[in-house]
C-alpha cells in the first residue's frame, strides 16, 4: 500500500488506542496532516503452527480495521486515513521506524500496575527513548477539556537545551489557540533546600531563572505574537510541578535528555513520571524537532 508521508502517525493496540485516536484526529486535522494507523503483529513466542499465526494475523486485520472505521468517523471528509500492520513483531523498533521522516507519532499510555508493569516495562517509554520524532503519550482516561480557555506548559529545565522544545510548545500553542506557560521548577537536595531556603532566596532564584529564559523566549515571541506566553518558576520538585501543571494543561511538553548520553535512557525522571502518570497528554521533543505547523 501506499504510504502518506508528512502523516500525524499513530499505535494501534488490540488492547484499545480510543484516546490515542481522538487526540490524532484532532492533531490531524488541526494542522491539515493525513492520519496513519500502524498496529504492530505480535506472535507468541515460539509459534510454529501455521494456523496459530493465521490466527494472530486474522486478529491483527481485525484490530486495524476496527480502528480505520472508528479513526475515519472521528475524522469525517478532507482528512485521509490509512493504515498499515507492521510483521517484524518488535513493537518498540517497528513503531519508531514506522514514524520516521513524519512530523508526530501518538500512544496510548495504558496505566499498568504492580507486576504487570515490572513484567511488560513501558512501551511508550521505550518508544518515546529512542525516536527521531516527536512522541506524544495519550493516557487511556483521557478526554479532551472543555468550557475553558486552552494551556499548554512547557517545563523547562535548562535554558540553553530550551529552544527546541520551547518551539514545539509555541507551534502546539498557536495550533490550539492555547496560552502557553514556561514552567521551571526547582528544588535543593533534600534536607538542604529547607535549611537555606527563605523568601529572599526564593525571589532570587526566581529573577536569574526569568533572566536565564528570556533571551530564549524573545525570538520566539517575535515569531508566534498570537501566543500569550507566561514564564512561572516555582520552588517545588520538578516532578510535582510538572504533574501538577497536567491537572491544568491540555498538552505538556518535555525535553528528552541528550542523545550521545552512553548508557540507559535518554528520558529523564521527570518525563519518566510524567508518561506514567500525567492525566493530560505528554509531548516528548527529541534533540531535533520538526516543524508542527
Amino acid at each position: 500500500m501506499d504510504i502518506p508521508s508528512n502523516a500525524i502517525v499513530v499505535g494501534i493496540s488490540a488492547e484499545g488506542s480510543a484516546a490515542a485516536l481522538e487526540f490524532a484526529v484532532a492533531e490531524a486535522k488541526r494542522t491539515s496532516r493525513p492520519l496513519h494507523l500502524v498496529h504492530v503483529l505480535m506472535l507468541p513466542a515460539g509459534a510454529a503452527y501455521a494456523d496459530l499465526c493465521g490466527d494472530v494475523r486474522k486478529d491483527a486485520d481485525v484490530t486495524l480495521a476496527d480502528a480505520l472505521a472508528k479513526a475515519e468517523r472521528l475524522a469525517g471528509a478532507g482528512t485521509d486515513v490509512t493504515g498499515e500492520i507492521a510483521s517484524n513483531g518488535w513493537t518498540v523498533d517497528d513503531l519508531v521506524r514506522g514514524s520516521t521522516g513524519h512530523p508526530l507519532l501518538v500512544l496510548q499510555h495504558r496505566a499498568l500496575k504492580g507486576v504487570n508493569r515490572l513484567l511488560a516495562g513501558s512501551t511508550v517509554q521505550s518508544v518515546a527513548g529512542r525516536s527521531h520524532v516527536p512522541v506524544v503519550s495519550v493516557p487511556e482516561n483521557w478526554v479532551p477539556r472543555t468550557g475553558r480557555p486552552a494551556v499548554v506548559t512547557a517545563a523547562v529545565q535548562d535554558a540553553v537545551e530550551a529552544p527546541a522544545l520551547l518551539r514545539a510548545a509555541f507551534e502546539a500553542a498557536r495550533a490550539r489557540s492555547a496560552s502557553l506557560v514556561v514552567l521551571h521548577a526547582w528544588w535543593l537536595a533534600s534536607g538542604y533546600d529547607m535549611v537555606v531556603v527563605d523568601g529572599d532566596f526564593r525571589a532570587q532564584w526566581t529573577d536569574r531563572s526569568r533572566t536565564d529564559i528570556e533571551p530564549v523566549l524573545a525570538p520566539l515571541r517575535a515569531e508566534f505574537p498570537d501566543v500569550s506566553v507566561e514564564v512561572e518558576v516555582r520552588h517545588a520538585p520538578p516532578v510535582e510541578a510538572v504533574l501538577d501543571a497536567a491537572e491544568v494543561s491540555d498538552l505538556i511538553v518535555l525535553g528528552r535528555r541528550h542523545h550521545l548520553l552512553p548508557l540507559g535512557s535518554h528520558l529523564g525522571p521527570v518525563a519518566r513520571a510524567a508518561l506514567g502518570h500525567a492525566t493530560t497528554p505528554v509531548l516528548i521533543t527529541p534533540e531535533l524537532v520538526p516543524d508542527l505547523t
